[in-house]
């Protein structure tokens, strides 16, 4: 057992294995999905609704008690936006710190050449993944959170491979 957990623990510290890399992001990736989901539809529910009837997560909202505002289509299409806007930089946040404490070496860059880097990559996946999933509500009429669902998918994949690239040294 005490093997195990030295194994697991050399390879947790590990950041040269992009396999080590790859697990810690996932984990990490989790933690600022949860931030970025909990603001994201605190945001949609509560703030600027952006949510429509058939949505899955407002109808987890009306099995627990509560109420959507349904608002029109132009409106929900702006909030949906800003709240992402909220969303990203809150998530982003969390994903910069753990990034740094646990999956990439930093140094490839001076600090505040990586921190801009960080997020002018973050932010042109974001805006490309908005846009995307912005597209696919008004032309295809998914719901938000099916959108929501497959380009976070997608961004964490391009992240990764963005980050570990050109961010980040190794």
């Amino acid at each position: 057992m005490a093997n195990l957990l030295s194994s697991l623990s050399s390879f947790l510290q590990n950041k040269e294995s992009i396999h080590a890399q790859f697990f810690k992001y996932l984990i990490c990736g989790g933690l600022t999905f949860v931030v970025d989901v909990g603001v994201f539809y605190l945001m949609a529910w509560i703030v600027l609704p952006s949510l429509r009837e058939g949505d899955p997560f407002g109808m987890i909202i009306g099995v627990l008690g509560g109420q959507i505002r349904i608002v029109p289509e132009d409106i929900l299409l702006r909030n949906f936006v800003i709240n992402k806007i909220v969303a990203f930089l809150s998530s982003n946040t969390v994903a910069y710190i753990t990034n740094v404490l646990f999956v990439f070496n930093d140094g490839r860059h001076q600090k505040f050449k990586e921190v801009v880097m960080f997020y002018v990559l973050s932010t042109t996946s974001f805006v490309f993944f908005t846009l995307l999933s912005r597209f696919l509500i008004a032309r295809y009429d998914w719901q938000v959170t099916w959108a929501y669902f497959f380009v976070f998918t997608c961004a964490m994949m391009t992240n990764f491979t963005m980050r570990k690239k050109f961010v980040f040294k190794g």
